[in-house]
């Protein structure tokens, strides 16, 4: 019993040992840390606080993985015994930018300028920690951030993913992943093992187990991970979710979720989109094995990157592999199968508003509806219904089409998923309506998006949420409204519930049952409790709830 007793003090001892030597390392003027293979230098910058300017420290373009092998899933990476500077971004990972005549307002709007360089060799992760003294005993909340686009495009070092203002004003670990995505992220192909098809979805997962390995010498704690997305990120958020993977607590979805996408269930069989890849690099000769590795051992990268992109472009889907995605995600979480944890989910007032101006600004909604609905006159006829355009013809229609995107693909998934999530989950919704001319999408010379037009557009509530537009232009509402949610998802990294402040009630248990949270209710620092008044029911009476299993 007494030799126990010892033993117990000298392992405390030793903990708080090691804490002081990695707080050490961490409060140096250049930082370091020592993980699983090896020590990384990395770099401070400071943030403007209530009263001073704090400290945070980025280690940026950590490898989490060994060099990516071509349509292979992620393996470890080899120790390396000389520090490895990681003071700058990595590699982006090989982006696709379809059709080509959308493609530079795209690349405008989804893409910093300069743009990052691309490369296959892309599984880097990125660390934004409080430069202060920590408690091994009470570690900082880990926050997860998976980025969005459409799984065509994509990377960390947008400066809208500056996760700076979290550590130093949340006092929270931030961490951010590249993963791959379009034919190199996702080779549906029948010469890939199935299990092996969701390769951007495994690296998300193995960034996940990094974080495990590594986040304590960041000061961070392993059994606090928040994982946090918008739109492609929240549908992989929710896959997480669905799924019951390991190695998180608590999640947030953006503007996307997974069980209630309204794009039909998986189908494996599905290999259009490797045929034309195929066909495109003149990769078609010889037998299926042939194929694969022409494609896989004979083309450049640069040469998969083009041929995605030509014309109307090639988009490559997913395999329910029942382990990274499942084929049911409605019933699993209807049936209380899903991973057990707290969420957060919502979607901006005018998410679709991207989307329907860019394709249809200037039609009416038959010529809508036949474009998204080609040959179900019954759907049609409702939405002509629903939403209906007085005047056929001109831009101003671009609001009201855009009202019929944002509801079909993200604000009515989202609601369904409230509604069911709550009965086996603590669940808050929030609806997105601010408008700040500095978070204005960027548009390339000779396109037109005009502002009037764009609104709480798809994407726009990021800035917001990690305080990374211009600070030099913002106006002080951004800023107040900035501080609100940014503390907000913080305080839920850290208590799984938001800040009692905000009365901000779970999903059902309010008035009426449709209470969410609105940010932006004037379009500026408003925030109130509001009943989600929508067109759901409509949707759901067209079939569109019950499309996945």
């Amino acid at each position: 019993m007494h030799s126990s007793l010892i033993f117990t003090a000298l392992v405390g001892i030793l903990a708080r040992i090691v804490s002081a030597d990695e707080n050490g390392d961490a409060l140096k003027p250049t930082p370091t840390a020592t993980i699983s293979n090896g020590t990384i230098i990395g770099t401070t910058t400071s943030i403007p606080g209530p009263t001073s300017a704090i400290p945070v420290n980025k280690f940026l373009g950590i490898p989490y993985a060994a060099k990516a092998v071509r349509f292979s899933p992620p393996q470890p990476h080899a120790a390396w015994t000389t520090a490895l500077n990681t003071q700058k971004y990595g590699n982006a990972c090989m982006q696709a930018f379809p059709p080509v005549a959308l493609r530079p307002f795209t690349e405008s709007v989804f893409s910093d300028d300069p743009k990052p360089n691309e490369d296959e060799d892309c599984l880097f992760i990125n660390v934004y920690a409080p430069k202060k003294q920590w408690d091994p005993n009470n570690p900082f909340p880990v926050m997860y951030w998976i980025y969005g686009g459409a799984w065509k495009f994509g990377d960390t070092s947008q400066r809208w993913y500056d996760g700076s203002h979290f550590a130093a004003l949340e006092d929270v670990v931030v961490v951010s992943v590249n993963y791959r995505t379009n034919a190199f992220g996702f080779p549906i192909s029948p010469s890939v093992p199935l299990n092996q098809r969701n390769l951007g979805m495994l690296d998300q997962r193995f960034g996940l187990q990094w974080v495990q390995d590594n986040i304590r010498h960041f000061g961070g704690d392993p059994d606090k991970v928040t994982v946090f997305g918008e739109s492609a990120g929240g549908f992989a958020t929710d896959a997480l979710v669905t799924s019951n993977a390991p190695n998180f607590h608590a999640a947030i979805m953006e503007s996307g979720v997974y069980a209630y996408l309204l794009a039909g269930p998986c189908d494996n069989n599905n290999f259009n989109a490797w045929n034309a890849l195929v066909q495109a690099l003149n990769c078609s000769s010889g037998d299926q094995t042939a194929q694969f590795n022409c494609v896989k051992n004979d083309r450049t990268q640069q040469q998969i990157k083009d041929a995605q992109e030509a014309g109307n472009g090639i988009t490559f889907g997913f395999a329910c592999d029942e382990v990274t995605l499942v084929s049911n995600p409605r019933t699993r979480l209807e049936n209380g199968q899903t991973k057990n944890i707290p969420v957060i989910l919502g979607s901006n007032t005018a998410d679709g508003s991207l989307y329907s101006w860019t394709t249809f600004a200037n039609n009416n909604t038959t010529a809508y509806v036949n474009a998204r609905l080609s040959g179900n006159r019954t759907i049609q006829a409702g939405i002509e219904r629903v939403y209906p355009i007085p005047q056929p013809g001109g831009p101003d229609n671009a609001t009201i089409l855009g009202s019929v995107d944002t509801d079909w693909f993200f604000h009515c998934p989202g609601y369904w998923y409230g509604l069911t999530s709550t009965k086996s989950k603590p669940t808050w919704r929030y609806i997105f309506n601010a408008e700040f001319k500095n978070t204005r999408a960027r548009v390339p010379s000779g396109w037109t998006w005009p502002e009037q037009y764009q609104r709480a557009w798809h994407s726009s509530e990021i800035p917001i949420v990690f305080t990374s537009y211009d600070a030099p232009t913002a106006e002080s509402t951004q800023n107040t409204l900035s501080n609100t949610m940014r503390h907000a998802w913080g305080y839920f990294a850290r208590n799984h519930a938001p800040p009692s402040e905000l009365n901000w009630p779970q999903v059902g248990k309010g008035s009426g049952g449709k209470d969410v949270i609105e940010f932006g209710t004037d379009k500026k620092a408003g925030v109130s409790i509001v009943e989600d008044v929508d067109h759901c029911d409509f949707w759901e009476s067209m079939g569109f709830k019950n499309f996945h299993a």
